[in-house]
């Protein structure tokens, strides 16, 4: 016969009495012993859920459960002293991982009431029928949460937490928003499903032990095979960077309704799907544009231009319009490359045959450094120019977004900034062949904003040659070049395998134009109105004072403006001096002592506008000598153009009202009887004209 009975009181005279007999003692409390405690409870748990749990070998759970004990004694760096007593928890436990059972009845199950213990088998058997098959073990990561049968409807019913529900939801657009962003999700992320189910069901957990590390996380999806470290350490960074609700708090990660800014951000940025119009290459360039010719004093002598990411077959077409080279003003282009070419010289070459026509010589290639990838697929630039550019359009929603935006803009600009080292310009053209072009490629030692500055010192100082402009300059000036004419020359290629001659800008070059005229190697004829050139005795310095601002004309104008052979002209500034009389009184001929006749006068065509004929200065149209008092003649000329611009002409000189001129001849080319009848119609009364023409025979 067994007699049971129980005693509440430990101090009763009942206790004593029974005590008196060495009964079998039953301590449903368990001697006051957590560990035991919940051991007792897991046992009855297993108890009412299973009528055939006894009746499996240890042996076969064992084998079951080795690899993800093994894992679990390793990644939460267990004790050899405490891992026999794990090992049997695990066993006693199956097919329930003891941490599963342990964060649902201590964190998430927090009632105490029989309740509990109803809601706990209801749970655990519905997870054991969706995944019992499938999971040699059954963690947290088997709660998947696109399958209520699979214990997430039984637990959502048991705590009846709208913010649960809500964060399920949340965990889901998580998942949604990794899948899109991650084109190979399969073999990056794996385990998307798990990790994401294992840290939503910790993250319910009540206080600070909401959430989970990341090898908790592994030991989740541990199961038969060992999951790698490093894959995992990818597969978890993947999913954090493209999830938006999961945060850090400390080391553990856990999800929260409200969105974590960076990474929304940096989810967002990474889904390639977001940016198929090309918005981020756009913005990537706009940033280039910045780093390098941002500031005011860049801008105002330099075109910086990144070229995009199809540069080498259709450069111009995604430019704004302002950037075509049909646009280009005076500025000094800087066609920023996104990646090295392959072969400079024959590339480049190929490339200003193709897709400039004209201003090959003014460009300067900026050239990455060796071995970079092209801007426009080196995920990192492109990554960091998607996350500026949100944070600043998301920048109103919250001003966490304005203060990320600074952030990866810095970053951005800081990678830009490095990226550069090197410039290319045009050495020696060759336009049949473009692969036997030459290249000069220099490096470069200043970063950002500086490199414009950097390529022009390192142009002047290394690659223009003084010498060989100086003979070009000498040689126009022998031809009486324009000047306009002679820089246009200069932005291009020089022809015959010539070296070419750095453009360094139409100021700098008219710069050294003037300067080779202060040292009296040419002159400068200011469209007829003023003949610049050294004065005899002028050293270079003074020259150079005086005459550095005298050449101010831009565009067209230069078309007007001449050079000229100083001994040539008359010297400016002050009276012209007398041309000196041959022996015997004879002038030296001509206007500039050259032996030549004076000009026909009369139309051959012309008219003559006689009267009083002054006596001109020796030498100017063969006069003789001067007469006593009388004033020296300047001689003035212009081209054929508009009787409009011939006025002005008159006000340039310095002719008013009152002005004395003589030997004026008006040179009419060809005109019909009728324009001819009309000229003189409009001739002044008080004066006598001369006429003489060509008339064609009929």
């Amino acid at each position: 016969m067994v007699l049971v009975i129980s005693v509440r009181n430990g101090g009763s005279d009942a206790y004593q009495q029974v005590h008196r007999v060495n009964p079998v003692a039953i301590d449903f409390k368990a001697g006051g012993n957590a560990e035991r405690i919940q051991q007792d409870r897991r046992r009855m748990l297993l108890h009412r859920l299973f009528d055939n749990r006894l009746q499996i070998a240890s042996g076969t759970i064992e084998a079951l459960i080795a690899q993800h004990v093994v894992e679990y004694f390793r990644l939460q760096d267990i004790p050899p002293s405490e891992q026999d007593r794990k090992r049997n928890e695990f066993t006693e436990a199956w097919p329930f991982a003891p941490h599963l059972l342990r964060l649902l009845e201590e964190q998430v199950l927090i009632a105490t009431d029989a309740q509990e213990t109803r809601d706990m088998i209801r749970i655990l058997a519905n997870l054991f029928k969706s995944r019992g098959e499938a999971s040699p073990v059954l963690t947290a990561a088997d709660f998947r949460l696109d399958d209520d049968a699979s214990g997430i409807g039984a637990l959502l019913d048991s705590v009846s937490n709208e913010h649960h529900r809500t964060l399920r939801a949340k965990a889901q657009q998580n998942i949604i928003s990794v899948t899109e962003a991650v084109s190979n999700q399969a073999s990056v992320a794996p385990h998307l499903q798990e990790i994401v189910s294992a840290l939503w069901l910790r993250s319910i957990a009540v206080g600070n032990l909401a959430g989970a590390e990341p090898s908790t996380l592994q030991v989740d999806i541990t199961r038969d095979h060992a999951v790698d470290d490093n894959a995992f350490q990818v597969e978890l960074s993947t999913i954090i960077e493209n999830s938006f609700n999961i945060h850090q708090d400390g080391p553990r990660l856990v999800f929260r309704e409200e969105e974590n800014p960076r990474a929304k951000l940096m989810a967002c940025a990474r889904n390639d799907k977001l940016f198929t119009d090309g918005s981020d290459q756009a913005q990537l360039s706009k940033q280039v544009r910045y780093v390098i010719g941002g500031t005011d004093e860049v801008a105002k002598l330099f075109r910086v231009i990144a070229l995009p990411k199809s540069w080498q077959t259709d450069p111009w077409s995604t430019l704004d319009e302002a950037e075509q080279p049909e646009r280009w003003d005076e500025r000094l282009p800087i066609l920023v490359l996104p990646e090295e070419p392959d072969n400079i010289a024959a590339t480049l070459g190929r490339w200003l045959k193709d897709h400039l026509q004209k201003r090959r010589n003014t460009i300067r290639f900026l050239l990455p450094r060796s071995g970079s990838l092209n801007a426009y697929q080196d995920r990192d630039l492109l990554i960091l120019a998607r996350a500026e550019m949100k944070a600043q359009e998301w920048s109103g929603q919250n001003p966490e977004y304005k203060k990320l935006h600074t952030e990866f803009q810095s970053a951005l600009r800081d990678m830009l900034k490095k990226r550069f080292d090197r410039f290319a310009v045009l050495h020696r053209w060759n336009f049949a062949d473009p692969s036997q072009c030459a290249f000069s490629v220099e490096s470069l030692k200043k970063q950002g904003a500086q490199i414009p500055e950097g390529i022009e010192e390192a142009l002047v100082n290394d690659l223009f040659v003084p010498e060989d402009f100086e003979d070009l300059i000498v040689e126009a000036a022998a031809d009486n070049s324009a000047v306009g004419k002679l820089l246009r020359e200069l932005q291009e290629p020089r022809p015959a395998g010539q070296d070419c001659i750095p453009w360094l800008g139409e100021t700098a070059m008219k710069e050294r134009i003037v300067r080779l005229c202060a040292k009296g190697k040419i002159a400068i004829n200011l469209r007829g109105m003023e003949i610049l050139q050294t004065q005899p005795g002028e050293d270079e310095e003074t020259a150079w004072r005086r005459l550095r601002s005298k050449l101010s004309f831009t565009g067209r104008q230069l078309d007007e403006v001449s050079l000229m052979a100083p001994s040539a002209v008359p010297t400016t500034g002050g009276s012209t001096p007398v041309t000196p009389t041959a022996p015997g009184g004879g002038d030296t001929g001509g206007l500039f002592g050259d032996g030549l006749p004076p000009p026909p006068n009369p139309f051959g065509g012309g008219i003559s506008a006689g009267g009083e004929t002054q006596p001109t200065s020796g030498g100017i149209f063969g006069g003789g000598p001067v007469a006593p008092g009388a004033k020296p003649r300047i001689p003035l000329n212009n081209p054929a153009t508009s009787p409009l611009n011939l006025i002005g002409k008159l006000e340039g000189w310095g002719i008013g009202p009152a002005t004395k001129v003589a030997e004026v001849a008006i040179k009419v080319s060809a005109a019909n009887g009728a324009q001819l009848k009309e000229l003189l119609k409009k001739l002044p009364d008080g004066m006598t004209f001369e006429i003489s023409l060509e008339k064609e025979d009929d």
